[in-house]
């Protein structure tokens, strides 16, 4: 049976979706109107009521209409969060048309993450406009986002952590609903960065020893319950009340500092917080196949205890100590009943029991989200992708048909390259725009996708979890007083200190040494790489100095040399973008120079 094309698929959901936001926003119309209608029937039937005192039949109806009336605005109130789902799922299937088009210049570019890892991030474009971030992420929550950045600039080594990712991944690029389920879900949590913050900041406060006030909650709504029984059958005046009423209020007082900040830590935030219990949900109800999944599902339940469950409960403790912001209601509850106590204690004991449950809660959500981000991606290109096999090996790379995933099916051309063994250099030389640049990209990209359990863009790809270090896009700093080759020294000089600690990495070089003369980086670059090769390294360097490749000659078991070419066609450079074997023949610089009328 033939799949359904990525493309279809989204234009089928929002021909659905559209008939049930079509349907929903007619439902809300006339809700309204009925809304309208129990209003007008409760206030005249009222009337006639007063009209027509012996008429009990007009109080009930009065009654009668009442409580439509409040069934309505809670349906009217269900139906609106259905449709800003239904809205924000629509939305996802309409951005994700785009995703396929490449057109994504309009979402959420993370550039805020690139301080994380900033040589990675700005040698391959990993944050900022048109980037992988950009390309790839799906998570809407704050953690989902760090968690996703996380995975961008620090890699998986274990080949079996890698292997549970990948099947995990897999499972989830064929539950399409459920992922869009989420999302939307997610879409809809309106977050300043802070609410997850405060909860744990309350989880973190110590329980202070309250015996009293424990006592006194006890107690004193026993004695204004009695007090208030004897005013009422007994002989105490309605003034004698003063006195009960007296001395809860300044319990209450006494304590307001303290009931003031659990409010302040929670109250803001229980909005938001609430939004969660939907994701959490949506999971706790999902089958799952995949051991990794299930082990994320796993721990939203901690000794039977379901974590939507636990967390609705704090809700409507949440909602219920919200009361308070009414000060005819709160006066009242407070002065009779010690009602801000109440809660306070109330909320003291949640905490006793759940406090240890809630951050594995909300890292597991956390996890799932890159996971769908990389799902997602998997679905949209399915029929371009593949999961790559991780080995257990000296470092070892064999990519077939191998593309940048950020480069569009029509114009992306593939490369196939087979190396490995440590030490192991490989020597990219070729003209200006041959593509030197974009196959280093295109390696490191794919390699980071590997690591994380993604497809990767070739038809096949082995390779060896390693570590990336590059030196690319290097910055001069002015108000750091370095100079750009200085910068660049400092930058080698951290890559070989790596390297001597951690021997499987991939080194990435490009073009390096620009920052002094042509005979000095000759010698600078063939030295480094001397060293790197003394290491016991694996490199890959692009260079326009065809000196290098004779490198090979010295060290024939460990180099290679590989080479894009251009060809000059009827006066006109022409670019196949594909690797050869060898050094490079052909530059292109003086006749792009003389094209443009830079030199004669």
């Amino acid at each position: 049976m033939q799949k359904t094309q990525p493309v279809d698929h989204y234009s089928s959901n929002i021909i659905s979706l559209d008939s049930r936001i079509k349907k929903i926003k007619k439902q809300i119309f006339y809700l309204s109107l009925f809304r309208l209608f129990t209003f007008v029937g409760f206030v005249a039937f009222i009337a006639l009521f007063i009209f027509h005192r012996q008429a009990a039949f007009f109080l009930i109806l009065s009654f009668s209409c009442l409580l439509s009336f409040i069934y309505v605005i809670k349906r009217d109130l269900i139906l609106a969060d259905e449709l800003k789902f239904l809205s924000k799922r629509r939305l996802l299937n309409e951005n994700e048309i785009g995703y396929l088009n490449h057109n994504y210049i309009d979402q959420e570019d993370g550039a805020e993450y690139a301080v994380i890892n900033p040589y990675l991030s700005a040698d391959f474009d990993l944050f900022g406009i048109g980037s992988l971030y950009q390309y790839l992420n799906r998570c809407f929550t704050k953690n989902g986002k760090d968690q996703f950045t996380d995975s961008l600039c620090r890699f998986e080594l274990d080949e079996d952590v890698i292997l549970k990712k990948q099947e995990a991944i897999k499972e989830l690029s064929e539950k399409n609903e459920f992922v869009q389920n989420f999302q939307a879900h997610a879409m809809l949590i309106s977050e300043t960065g802070k609410e997850l913050a405060n909860l744990q900041a309350w989880l973190d406060e110590p329980v202070a020893k309250l015996r009293f006030l424990q006592v006194s909650s006890i107690v004193c709504p026993l004695i204004s319950l009695s007090w208030l029984a004897v005013v009422v059958f007994g002989p105490f005046t309605l003034g004698s009340l003063f006195l009960p009423i007296l001395l809860n209020m300044f319990i209450v007082d006494a304590n307001k500092k303290l009931i003031n900040k659990s409010h302040t830590h929670l109250g803001n935030s229980s909005s938001v917080l609430k939004k969660y219990t939907a994701l959490i949900k949506l999971t706790e109800n999902e089958s799952f196949e995949s051991p990794h999944l299930n082990s994320i599902k796993q721990k939203l339940s901690n000794q039977d205890i379901k974590a939507s469950l636990v967390l609705k409960s704090l809700f409507k403790l949440l909602n219920t100590f919200d009361l308070r912001y009414n000060w005819i209601v709160s006066l009242t509850l407070n002065a009779l009943f010690l009602f801000d106590v109440q809660i306070l204690f109330r909320l003291i004991k949640w905490k006793e029991i759940y406090k240890r449950f809630i951050p594995t809660w909300f890292t597991a959500l956390a996890e799932i989200e890159p996971l769908m981000s990389y799902a997602v991606f998997a679905y949209n290109n399915q029929s371009e992708v593949n999961y790559p096999e991780a080995l257990d090996s000296d470092f070892y790379l064999h990519a077939q048909d191998m593309g940048h995933p950020l480069l569009a099916s029509s114009v992306r051309v593939n490369n196939s390259v087979e190396y490995g063994g440590m030490p192991c250099v490989n020597i990219i030389t070729g003209a200006n725009m041959a593509g030197k640049s974009t196959f280093l990209r295109t390696i490191a990209t794919n390699l980071i996708l590997a690591m994380n359990g993604a497809p990767v863009c070739a038809k096949v790809f082995r390779f060896t979890p390693c570590q990336i270090l590059s030196s690319i896009k290097i910055q001069d700093s002015l108000s750091n007083n370095e100079s750009y080759f200085y910068a660049e020294l400092v930058r080698i000089k951290e890559i070989i200190e790596n390297v001597e600690k951690q021997p499987k990495t991939l080194v990435i070089l490009d073009e390096i040494l620009r920052g002094t003369n042509t005979k000095d980086k000759q010698l600078g670059s063939l030295g480094l790489l001397d060293k790197l090769i003394s290491l016991n390294a694996v490199v890959m360097i692009a260079t326009h100095d065809l000196m290098i490749g004779e490198l090979e000659n010295k060290y024939p078991k460990y180099v290679n040399n590989h080479c894009f070419e251009v060809e000059l066609t009827n006066d006109q450079l022409i670019f196949d973008y594909k690797l050869k074997k060898g050094i490079s023949q052909k530059l292109n610089a003086s006749f792009l120079m003389k094209k443009m009328a830079i030199m004669d």
